[in-house]
């Protein structure tokens, strides 16, 4: 028996129980504890336990309660069945202080009537009514263990009119469990009196006998005021599998006393989703952000119960904003999301997004004071570019892929050996938050829209870009590009390096960097204001010529087609080309 048990139970002496003078006839003649497995099955159940010799001190009580004619009646009954040293195993003086009623509670705990129910027709779990109307869970896995810790040790015993199986230990009912001071987390619950909601929808989903029986477990225990407050119809609307995930997501496995506790941790629920706690200064604990526990730490025979005053709810069952609301490492965000009045848009019940979310750790990194100097438009803009207007799983990602944000513009994504980049440095530490209305991909870098960065900035995040911005690095003209400017960029591809690659590497330095300076113009020649025939001077000295279609195509010196327009930064902008640009002395 469970320590913590076999010490509580120890108190009984201390508290005023009825005394009752019980006579316990003990045989001399037992053989260890076990049990015929053959008897005669001519004999009923009585019979064939005062038979067998291992249950004087069980047969004795069903005598003494008034139990014995009913369990010879017709039946069928299954028992459990205590042996005399399951009952040797009690603190002396226990059995000695039990009323008859008690005693008869206590027996009839062990009893199924109206079926004999075989070993072998034991699915894992099951949910079994005792006679005494209360149910007791019984489990097969290898052996069969009742309530958690009695254990089966002989097993499909068959009397005339039911079944035995003996057990190692003796089988306690609520109203016994709290008379001892012993009660389980359903006891408790159901005794504190404001978790009768609760206690219902256990016994609603069949999770009862589990939070009874097994553990040890750590609940976040929602009192009533807490299920009131819900949404009217909301719990009545759930399915009972919609109901279980709820349920469990409240649950943890183990003991966690509120002395155990550090200022921030996420332990996983039996639902299978995080549980982010929070402990302040001066010990207050919160869970999710907002749940605040207003009894700690009710110490149970299976588990520790912590009241708190909401219905907590697992991510499936919130937004995007409920579920970055509830993690404490997205405060930032979810204060900017709400400054920048995106809140609603993003609760939106028939949204479907995609967040890339910035960790307070992303937020802090950024320059000092950079944050707090945005107008609201410019937070919004920032912001709405971490979101995508659909829902995209990690599973779903190919190795590039450039989907619009919700201010059209793009973001870059890649997947390299499982790791997941956003615009090419930030890297996403936690993917696939699913919730009702889009998924969360936790991100430990803050994401910038071109119009906050310079020429170098949006070339650097673009992937396909990533030959060019090397190149670059290589000449040592990154600081040059990043100055005030400004400039204008017709950017190769990497595929289109690509394509000339075998004349570049016949190129000395010097004529790479004239190259690239060849790409460039002093001054931001933004699509609208290109026509047909004109030429534009580079920082390299020569000109590049423009031609533009009937069609809008632009071409750049007869050749070079502009697949992208009008990338334009904090002192620049970046027109995306399909080939590279030789100077026109390089190949006369």
């Amino acid at each position: 028996m469970d320590s913590k048990i076999v010490t509580k139970i120890n108190t009984l002496l201390l508290i005023a129980l009825v005394s009752f003078g019980l006579f316990i006839s003990c045989s001399d003649d037992n053989n260890g504890g076990g049990m015929d497995p053959d008897p005669d099955t001519n004999t009923n159940i009585v019979e064939t336990a005062t038979d067998d010799g291992n249950f004087d001190i069980l047969v004795q009580a069903i005598q003494d309660a008034g139990l014995a004619d009913a369990l010879q009646g017709t039946g069928p009954f299954t028992v459990f069945a205590p042996t005399d040293d399951a009952f040797d195993g009690l603190p002396d003086g226990v059995l000695e202080s039990l009323t008859t009623e008690q005693l008869a509670e206590i027996l009839q705990f062990h009893v199924i009537s109206g079926a004999a129910i075989s070993s072998g027709s034991l699915a894992a779990t099951q949910d079994v009514e005792t006679l005494l109307g209360e149910e007791i869970l019984v489990q097969a896995n290898g052996g069969v263990t009742v309530n958690g810790s009695a254990n089966v040790i002989t097993a499909d015993v068959e009397a005339s009119n039911g079944i035995i199986h003996a057990i190692d230990s003796i089988l306690l009912p609520q109203s016994i469990r709290i008379a001892l001071g012993l009660p389980n987390i359903v006891d408790q619950a159901v005794e504190l009196g404001n978790f009768t909601t609760l206690a219902g929808a256990l016994e609603q989903v069949g999770l009862t006998t589990t939070l009874k029986y097994t553990g040890d477990y750590t609940v976040f225990a929602p009192s009533d005021d807490a299920f009131s407050a819900l949404p009217d119809g909301l719990l009545g609307s759930l399915t009972d599998e919609q109901l279980t995930e709820i349920l469990t997501y409240h649950v943890l496995s183990g003991e966690v006393f509120a002395d155990d506790l550090g200022a921030e941790q996420a332990p996983a629920s039996l639902e299978g989703g995080e549980v982010f706690v929070t402990k302040d200064g001066d010990g207050n604990v919160t869970v999710n952000g907002s749940a605040s526990v207003v009894a700690a730490d009710v110490d149970v025979t299976n588990g520790v119960i912590h009241a708190i005053d909401q219905v907590i709810l697992p991510d499936a069952y919130g937004t995007v904003v409920d579920a970055a609301s509830k993690r404490y490492d997205f405060e930032t965000l979810v204060s900017a999301v709400v400054d920048a009045g995106l809140a609603d848009a993003l609760s939106a019940a028939d949204g479907t997004f995609t967040v890339f979310a910035p960790t307070d750790d992303a937020f802090a990194a950024l320059p000092e004071g950079l944050l707090a100097s945005l107008s609201v438009e410019q937070l919004a803009t920032i912001l709405s570019y971490h979101v995508l207007p659909v829902e995209v799983a990690s599973g779903d990602l190919e190795d590039e892929q450039a989907p619009a944000s919700l201010t059209d513009e793009a973001v870059y994504v890649t997947v390299a050996d499982g790791n997941v980049t956003v615009n090419g440095s930030a890297g996403v530490v936690a993917a696939d938050i699913a919730t009702s209305n889009g998924t969360i991909h936790a991100i430990d870098q803050v994401i910038l829209p071109n119009a906050f960065l310079d020429i170098v900035g949006i070339a650097s995040k673009n992937y396909m870009l990533s030959t060019l911005v090397t190149l670059v690095a290589d000449a040592d003209l990154v600081s040059t590009l990043q100055g005030d400017g400004p400039f204008t960029v017709f950017a190769p591809t990497n595929a289109a390096f690509e394509a000339v690659s075998e004349t570049l590497e016949t190129l000395t330095p010097e004529q790479v960097e004239e190259v690239l300076l060849y790409h460039t113009a002093a001054t931001e020649a933004l699509s609208g204001s290109l026509s047909d025939g004109m030429t534009v001077t580079t920082v390299q000295g020569e000109d590049i010529t423009v031609n533009i279609d009937g069609e809008g195509n632009v071409t750049l010196n007869g050749s070079v087609n502009v697949t992208t327009v009008d990338l334009q930064g904090t002192n620049g902008v970046i027109h995306i080309i399909d080939g590279v640009l030789l100077p026109p002395s390089y190949t006369d």
